[in-house]
């Protein structure tokens, strides 16, 4: 596998500078028009997760087109809704030149047993592209694994944070498939 920060905030980079033992190779390579660099790079992985930007910024578009799947981490609120329709319409130009282009949206940062948490899974509905089931809630170990260089799970793997976090990855490779 390999991680490509393809963010201007360099989260993914920050965070793999904390360690000393990548479990997988991080590359920075955050810029403009970077589809092609991804696409090398990707040639030598079974699996690249790129880490793109939040908003939809111009590097955003290059990083839809080097996807096989763009996967929309949405939380509660709607800030995040409105920002991610930039991004629906950014993958709708995609498929115009990319037919098989598969795409999900994932419920992040939620807060349960809340009406705004429960309300945003009928809202995102509406945009005609797949939500997960699957969700990831507002836990403290995430945060605390990313600001220690850990994965969550290092951290903490029987936490109800990694046991989400695996229940969303297992989903996604199920729609990916």
């Amino acid at each position: 596998m390999l991680l490509i920060d393809a963010d201007p905030q360099g989260t993914a980079s920050a965070w793999a500078a904390l360690r000393d033992d990548l479990p997988f190779p991080v590359m920075q390579l955050a810029r403009t028009n970077m589809a092609q660099g991804i696409l090398s790079l990707a040639a030598k992985y079974s699996h690249v997760v790129i880490d793109g930007p939040p908003r939809a910024e111009a590097s955003s578009r290059a990083v839809i087109i080097a996807a096989d799947l763009v996967n929309m981490p949405v939380e509660a609120s709607g800030a995040s809704d409105w920002a991610s329709q930039v991004t629906v319409r950014r993958i709708q130009e995609a498929r115009q030149y990319k037919e098989n282009l598969k795409s999900v949206f994932l419920v992040s940062r939620a807060i349960p047993n809340t009406v705004i948490g429960r309300s945003i899974r009928e809202h995102m509905t509406d945009h005609g592209i797949p939500l997960l089931r699957a969700s990831v809630a507002n836990r403290v170990p995430f945060a605390e694994a990313l600001t220690m260089g850990r994965t969550i799970f290092e951290w903490s793997p029987g936490s109800v944070a990694a046991r989400g976090f695996s229940t969303f990855m297992q989903e996604l490779e199920e729609f990916y498939g």
